[in-house]
């Protein structure tokens, strides 16, 4: 019977533990089977009675090798493939609803300040975008800056659709975070097909993973709003190549497969 072993999945130590608990199952079953023999000679165990004991260890030997290969050739393969694959799409889940979760409380935040007293929403807009500067030069990266940030955006997003005047594509290009996040915040809430291109652009030469992460949502919106049939063939490319060396775990992966997707869809 020949054995391969199986390559380790799980971390080292929960790995080493199992594996220990498995030999030492094993090691009992088969010292077992030996006094069995001791005490009962006469008792005789044919070719079929040893295959089917070697079927039945076989799921507890997950944890020790990949597959089995038994006498003439029969091959007992583990699905391990599919044990990994399940969980990936496990973590894709998980991962979809901390992105859904953050969509929310940007909505959450919109919807709640619909009647906020102060300066007109010019000014504003310039408030939010200073402090937004501010905010990432003086607070290092943390789950409570990322939640700032986000609050920022979501008045972003109530406000810059009121500006009448904004200059998208000066802001698109600008060397400041806080002025690319406006619109990014502002094609996010209302779309425009005319800025796509620009959007693209800048978000593939985003250098902030917050603001990258918002300009791809922005993407998004805009291709929701236009319908991707619309899009063209050298803007999809674009996005593909500009986003290749984007961690593929990361949020911003994760979003920007989902634009893609709907792009692939409408394409085939």
């Amino acid at each position: 019977m020949m054995i391969t072993k199986r390559s380790a999945v799980a971390p080292a130590s929960t790995a080493r533990r199992r594996r220990l608990f498995v030999a030492w199952v094993i090691s009992f079953a088969a010292v077992g089977i030996g006094v069995f023999h001791t005490f009962m000679p006469d008792v005789k165990i044919d070719g079929i009675t040893l295959v089917l004991a070697a079927i039945a260890v076989v799921p507890w030997l997950g944890d020790l090798f990949e597959s089995i290969e038994l006498p003439g050739g029969t091959k007992l393969q583990y699905l391990q493939q599919r044990i990994d694959e399940t969980e990936q799409f496990t973590q894709e889940v998980r991962h979809a609803a901390d992105d859904a979760a953050r969509q929310a409380r940007v909505a959450l935040v919109t919807s709640g300040s619909e009647n906020i007293a102060g300066d007109s929403p010019a000014e504003k807009v310039a408030e939010l975008t200073h402090a937004f500067t501010e905010l990432r030069r003086t607070e290092p990266s943390s789950p409570g800056r990322t939640y700032r940030q986000e609050q920022i955006f979501a008045e972003l997003v109530r406000l810059t659709p009121q500006l009448a005047d904004m200059n998208l594509q000066a802001a698109l290009g600008s060397n400041d975070g806080g002025t690319r996040l406006t619109a990014y915040a502002r094609l996010y809430a209302k779309p425009e097909a005319q800025y796509l291109k620009a959007l693209v652009e800048a978000a593939v030469a985003e250098n902030m993973h917050f603001n990258q992460y918002w300009a791809i949502h922005a993407v998004g919106a805009v291709v929701d709003a236009i319908g991707p049939g619309h899009v063209d063939v050298a803007t999809v490319r674009r996005l593909r190549r500009g986003f290749s060396e984007v961690p593929e775990d990361s949020d911003r992966a994760r979003t920007l497969r989902g634009v893609l997707a709907r792009l692939d869809h409408d394409a085939a």
